[in-house]
């Protein structure tokens, strides 16, 4: 079984460890939950073997109490000591842009458009910035895509986790195989009209103080992270973002120049849900405990 995220670099990082292993089943947890809660442990619990692309789950080591567990990742995290390999560059003080790039260099993969992908889709034009950007720009002449395509296809990939449909994202694992699939799909592109219009509804109304933009909004779909990427790649300023759902709060923190990492732990210690990198931090509460953790944040952030 490959468990894996829900976003673009999880799709691809799926695909690629398919591709190499064979065919398999593959599992998403339920969208925004950087955790296995009990129902989707128990739907695992008949598979021996899982390995877990591009997640830092919070409770990952409940799987080797029924399985042999494989990582590939490159969130910040501690290692599984359970797992069987742990393979995650941040364990060693390094930083990836993806967890494709992680699979591709572990496991001597080409670099094709899925390796690409996860890292537009994770970091946007960031990429350029970084030692890997000469990679990207080397597929780029030589596939004969442009950087736009990339970019739109990650946007549609990211579409279905966006609208909760986590079917969709199972799916669209095996429509990765063909970059001119996803750009093409009549139901990813009807996602993104819907969405690109509600997340440039919530960029407008977020109120600008100086080098920090902040938002609280209300909306069941899961684009709290889309809307901080616009704010952060866009208008490059630092987002902070508090979504008050019907069922939990979310707080989403993205800087393009800031290292916010320190709060993953801080949520941590408050017993919250967390995960992320240097420049991003993603944090799932309970109902009402939301305001106030992002009001702590924003007094040390202005």
């Amino acid at each position: 079984m490959i468990l894996h995220h829900w976003d673009t670099d999880g799709i691809c990082s799926a695909s690629l460890l398919m591709e190499k292993f064979g065919k398999d089943e593959n599992f998403t947890p339920k969208i925004g939950n950087y955790f296995l809660d009990e129902e989707d442990l128990n739907a695992l619990r008949p598979y021996d073997r899982i390995t877990v692309a591009d997640m830092s789950l919070g409770n990952a080591a409940d799987i080797c109490e029924f399985a042999e567990l494989t990582i590939y990742d490159h969130h910040i995290t501690k290692k599984v000591e359970c797992a069987k390999a742990h393979i995650n560059p941040h364990l060693d003080g390094e930083t990836y842009p993806s967890a494709t790039l992680v699979i591709r260099e572990k496991l001597g993969l080409p670099v094709d458009h899925r390796v690409i992908l996860g890292m537009v889709g994770d970091v946007g034009k960031k990429i350029f910035d970084r030692p890997q950007g000469a990679m990207v720009e080397k597929y780029l002449k030589e596939s004969g895509r442009s950087f736009e395509e990339m970019e739109r296809a990650a946007l549609l990939l990211d579409s279905s986790y966006k609208m909760f449909k986590r079917q969709e994202v199972l799916e669209n694992v095996f429509l990765t195989d063909d970059l001119d699939a996803i750009l093409n799909s009549e139901k990813l592109n009807r996602n993104e009209e819907i969405l690109e219009k509600e997340i440039d509804d919530m960029v407008a109304s977020a109120e600008d103080i100086g080098n920090l933009m902040v938002l609280k909004m209300r909306t069941e779909h899961h684009i709290i992270s889309a809307v901080a990427r616009k704010i952060a790649w866009d208008i490059g300023k630092t987002a902070l973002v508090l979504n008050e759902k019907s069922d939990r709060d979310e707080i989403y923190l993205r800087s393009p120049d800031m290292d916010v990492s320190a709060y993953i732990r801080r949520a941590k210690d408050k017993g919250y849900n967390a995960g992320g990198k240097k420049e991003v931090v993603g944090v799932v509460l309970p109902k009402g405990d939301g305001e106030e953790f992002f009001d702590e944040i924003l007094e040390e952030l202005r």
